[in-house]
């Protein structure tokens, strides 16, 4: 056979198996080695990202409360709908300007509906005397409570954005973890959610710098040596609040003078209705500033002696012209007195033969106080509030704290009339009642 007869060569176009068996092993190796470190990377570029991302989630997330006056729902139950309530803090911060629902609820890379890794905590109502359940609705225009999340319950009077001294319940912390291996606690109790405030940091082996992991409520073993994937977001909504220092006196009710023909009325010494000796009797007022009072008098005679040289008066009526201001008011307000006080000389036939005997004598009528001048916060499209405390409340002067531009309808007391309205446009300012008029 010639070799011009011989078929072609045709080139090998693939791998033996042993050849494709030690490509297989060198990519194993390869993977082993620089998978881990890829992983670590990814992470770290989540974290990074969700470093910078919360900031602005946290920033929306006020805008919405702010602007609309509710307080998000207390709910990080991953199997619960993104659209279900527009109250859910991702709804509301979605609504101003943070994003999408889902974009907000889920990190970078976490599938919608998986192990929620974002979570949004309250400090609660219960934590202290100075809390905010009682006065902020969860989910609503500050109306009502609804029954969702820990220590809210409908039987608690809501009154508003107004707030006792130091409200260090208004604070919120948005912390996400961007990994579903590692999960989050639906609820902080009060000693991890004040050491997250607190002493959060990051330490250079990846655990918690100050305290250990169970002191933030997380596992140690889940957590050991990652704590630089966890990204803590305070948010204290106490740099909204306004200091409104209020100062409400209660005041003196009117006095027509009837009350001294009133049997029933709180006399001391010799009845008013007997004659006293003209000349001798005056009245003032007692534990007042600025009272003025009239005594209205009637002269008699000793009907039993015309020809007797002794005139007589006989007390007509006391009337209270002008009303003035409590002098001083005890701490429990019912210890606090005031009084119209009458005083004067009376003159009787004692003795046989009968001789005019003259003495001292005193009435006294305690008047009544008013309650306190009622003040009341005016809200958008819904009925004003009374503020709560102001009602025979024996503190005179209380700091309230309430939102810039917020509006309180003054009255007054006797008579529940409308003063007028004090707009609050300062971070501090002040409100007095001094048992006559507001001053504002």
């Amino acid at each position: 056979m010639h070799l011009q007869n011989r078929p072609p060569t045709i080139p090998r176009a693939g791998f033996t198996l042993l050849e494709l068996i030690g490509v297989m092993a060198v990519i194993a190796i390869l993977a082993a080695a620089v998978l881990p470190g890829a992983i670590d990377l990814i992470r770290t570029q989540r974290a990074v990202k969700e470093g910078e991302v919360l900031p602005k989630i946290a920033e929306a997330l006020k805008r919405g409360m702010l602007r609309e006056q509710i307080f998000p729902v207390y709910e990080n139950d991953a199997d619960e709908l993104t659209d279900d309530n527009d109250a859910y803090w991702w709804n509301l911060a979605a609504r101003h300007g943070g994003g999408s629902a889902n974009e907000l609820r889920y990190p970078l890379g976490i599938r919608a509906g998986s192990t929620a890794t974002r979570k949004l905590y309250f400090a609660e109502a219960n934590w202290g005397d100075d809390s905010f359940d009682g006065f902020i609705g969860n989910g609503t225009p500050f109306n009502y409570i609804t029954d969702v999340g820990p220590a809210k319950s409908s039987e608690n009077a809501v009154n508003g954005w107004v707030y006792p001294n130091n409200p260090t319940e208004l604070r919120l912390l948005l912390i996400s973890t961007t990994n579903p291996d590692l999960p989050l606690p639906d609820t902080l109790n009060e000693q991890h959610f004040n050491n997250f405030w607190e002493d959060w940091a990051v330490d250079s082996n990846g655990d918690p710098a100050i305290g250990t992991w169970s002191s933030y409520g997380f596992g140690g073993n889940e957590w050991e040596g990652r704590a630089a994937e966890l990204n803590v977001q305070r948010i204290d909504l106490r740099d909204w609040l306004c200091t409104v220092v209020i100062e409400n006196r209660r005041a003196i009710e009117e006095a027509s003078g009837t009350e001294f023909n009133d049997a029933s009325a709180q006399k001391t010494g010799t009845l008013l209705d007997d004659v006293w000796d003209l000349g001798t009797v005056y009245a003032y007022t007692s534990n007042q500033v600025g009272s003025e009072i009239i005594l209205q008098l009637e002269e008699v005679f000793d009907n039993s002696d015309p020809t007797a040289i002794y005139t007589y008066a006989e007390i007509k009526n006391v009337v209270l012209t002008r009303r003035g201001r409590i002098a001083k008011e005890a701490v429990v307000p019912e210890d606090t007195v005031i009084t119209i006080e009458v005083r004067g000389n009376k003159t009787v036939q004692t003795g046989t033969p009968p001789a005019p005997t003259t003495s001292p004598a005193a009435a006294t009528i305690t008047l009544n106080l008013t309650n306190l001048a009622p003040v009341a916060l005016i809200r958008p499209n819904n009925a004003n509030i009374d503020l709560f405390d102001f009602e025979n409340d024996p503190a005179t002067i209380e700091n309230r704290y309430f939102l810039l531009n917020q509006e309180l309808l003054l009255k007054e007391p006797w008579n529940q009339n409308v003063v007028g309205n004090f707009f609050i446009t300062e971070n501090f300012s002040t409100l007095r009642f001094d048992g006559l008029e507001w001053h504002y």
